[in-house]
This record gives C-alpha cells, structure tokens and sequence, in this order.
C-alpha cells in the first residue's frame, strides 16, 4: 500500500517591537513561477524510461508491476495526444505491456505541486481525452485481444506541503440527487503518491532515481550533498547522458534556489554548467557552515537568549526554533517529540540542537524514549 499523506507544520520567525515572535503554524510560500518550473522540471525527468521504470517498482504497490515487460515502456508523445489535451495536461504518459500476454497498460502520470479539489475531474478528462485519441491510433496502438481499450493506472504525483485532501473518486465531486440518480454518477478513480507521505528510512532503502529525487525534495540544503553524489553515481553511464542533464537542471535551477530562498541563504548560486559531481563537491564543501550558521541562528533566537536572561520566555522560545530545525529536518514530529520538548530545560535544549544534522532519525537526536 502507498503510505499515508502527511505534510510538515511550519514555523515562521518574524520581528516585531524589537523582539522576536513565533508565528505558528505557517504555510511555505512557492511562487507561481516556481511551481511551474518545478512541475516542467519533473515532466522532463519522468520523460525518461530508467526513471519512469524505478518509480513503478519502488512505489506502485501493486502485484501486476512484477508481471510487466520493462523492455516494451515506451512513452506515448504527440502521435497519439492531440494538441488540445497536451496543453491541458501536465503529465507523461506512457505505456506497458504484460509479460504473458499480449496487453498493453497506460500509465499516466500527472505533477501536482499544490492542491486541486477538481482533480478527479481533471483526471478523467485527460483519461477520457486519451482513449478519444488511442481510438483514432490502433494502427499505433491496437485495441486489446477482446476489441477493448486498453487500462490506465491515473497517477498524481504530489510534492506540496499541505496535506494532500482532495477528493480521490469522480463521484465525489457530484451530487448524488434523487432516486437512482447516483446510479448513474460516472466512476473514475486515480491513484495520488505524496512524496513527503513517505518515511526517510523507507526512501534511503530504494537505489531509483524517483526515490533520490523524492529524497533531496524533503532534504535539508545542508544535508543533500550524498544524496546527489548517489545521483551522479546512479547515471555516470553514458546512455544516461540527457537524464543526468535534466536532473541537474532541476537541482541547479529549482531545487536549490527555492531551499535557498526558504533558509535565507544569499550564496547558493551555481554555475549552470556544473556537473551532478561538481553540484555534490560544492554541497559537501558548505554543508558544515550552512549547519553552523542555522545553529547559530537556532541559538540567537531563542537558545542562549534562554540562558542569559534565565527567563522562561527565553526556554519557550528556544522550544520554539527547536521545533522549527526539527520539522525542517524530519517532516512532521511524533507526539513523544512534542512531550520531549514541552518538557525539556534549557540544557537538553542546547543539546539536542547540536545532534541534528548528525542524527539520521529522530531517536539519534533524543535517544531511547
């Protein structure tokens, strides 16, 4: 089964009358224009086979993916999409066929970076739209052995923050009305994969490249350096060449810049010919002082603020920007976190802080419970 969607809270420091005050919880702001780019940025990577093949296995949770014939994926581009539906959709599309017999599955795949309620609808039109267009392509696309369309497995991959809740069903979106009017309502279901739904210790067992993506998305800036080391391991081939081009440029010009922006880095600009290698040296290279210059951030706010006036407004407020590295780093806290740190001194505090960008899980940072 697909883990759960969840979605991190978060905490906003801001200035007011000289003092500093915990805003909580706040939504992170993505541009539009961000959006888009990211979106595009995804659109191009999942237009590659080795990727597309990587994700089916590690996140379809299906028992049919272990039937496919990998060697048949092959991406369904404009031949068989017409004009209008391509500006519609934000997708690939590809298809599969079995490896015992002679059936093709489509697999369509849209890119969410925020919520939208109407997306069962979106959905089903694009499915519609697609079965439109592959009727009018059987010399491509041949119907199935029966004379029947071929299936299509709809997913949304969602990498916002919020929890993803819209509705999953078709019918959902539609009044049921009177008497056997609900009979009638049309069925049209699709399959949503949230990526910050997915534990960091499930993600660090899976060796595709849809995982290590999924990956640097939740990562902290200070902390993505291996990530895109294993990346550039991943497609050091030389057929992987266009892959490894599409990859950087999202983390070049998407990925970083927008990690960047929400820590309040000023020196996160990259060469745009920089290589996945080159990206991972730079990141290992500053890694130790954007964790230090967070710290230190974490402590002027609140921590030794703590200390130094021996007040209790400064230990809250230390909890407070805890909390904030915390989330940042691990997602969404557990309610023994949350116990630990209501109750915490100033001391266990300070000392906690310093183990967060060494301790791989929450239970390296806080120790047996």
């Amino acid at each position: 089964m697909i883990c759960p969607p969840w979605a991190a809270r978060r905490l906003v420091i801001i200035k007011k009358s000289g003092k500093d005050r915990i805003n909580r919880p706040a939504r992170a702001r993505h541009p539009r224009g961000m959006r888009r780019k990211n979106d595009a940025a995804y659109k191009s990577m999942f237009s590659h086979s080795f990727v597309v093949k990587g994700f089916l296995h590690d996140f379809i949770r299906e028992d049919w993916i272990a039937q496919l014939d990998f060697s048949s994926l092959e991406r369904i581009n404009g031949n068989y999409v017409n004009d209008h539906l391509r500006e519609q959709m934000n997708d690939v599309v590809w298809k599969v066929r079995l490896a015992d017999r002679e059936l093709y599955i489509c697999i369509l795949i849209e890119f969410q970076s925020r919520i939208d309620h109407s997306m069962a609808l979106r959905v089903a039109n694009y499915v519609t739209q697609l079965y439109l267009d592959l009727g009018k392509n059987r010399k491509n696309f041949p119907l199935t052995a029966s004379g029947k369309l071929p299936p299509v497995l709809p997913i949304v991959l969602y990498n916002g923050e919020p929890r993803w809740n819209a509705p999953l069903e078709l019918e959902e979106l539609i009044e049921p009305g009177p008497g056997r009017l609900p009979d009638f309502r049309p069925h049209m279901r699709y399959l949503v994969l949230d990526e910050r739904a997915i534990p960091e210790e499930d993600l660090q067992k899976l060796k595709s490249v849809a995982a290590a993506i999924f990956r640097l998305e939740k990562a902290h800036a200070a902390e993505c350096d291996g990530i895109v080391h294993d990346l550039a391991c991943c497609l050091a081939a030389p057929e992987h060449a266009e892959l490894r081009r599409d990859v950087n440029a999202w983390i070049t010009r998407v990925l970083l810049p927008s990690k960047a922006s929400e820590m309040g880095w000023q020196d996160w600009k990259l060469d745009r010919e920089i290589d996945l290698e080159g990206v991972a040296t730079m990141l290992a290279n500053r890694a130790q002082r954007w964790n230090q210059e967070l710290l230190q951030k974490g402590e002027a706010q609140g921590l030794e603020k703590g200390r130094e006036e021996g007040r209790e407004e400064g230990r809250i407020e230390g909890q407070a920007m805890l909390r904030h590295l915390l989330v940042l780093r691990y997602g969404q806290l557990p309610d023994w976190v949350e116990m630990q740190l209501k109750e915490a001194t100033f001391d266990q505090l300070k000392s906690w802080s310093a183990q967060i960008f060494s301790a791989a899980t929450l239970k390296d940072v806080f120790g047996p419970h």
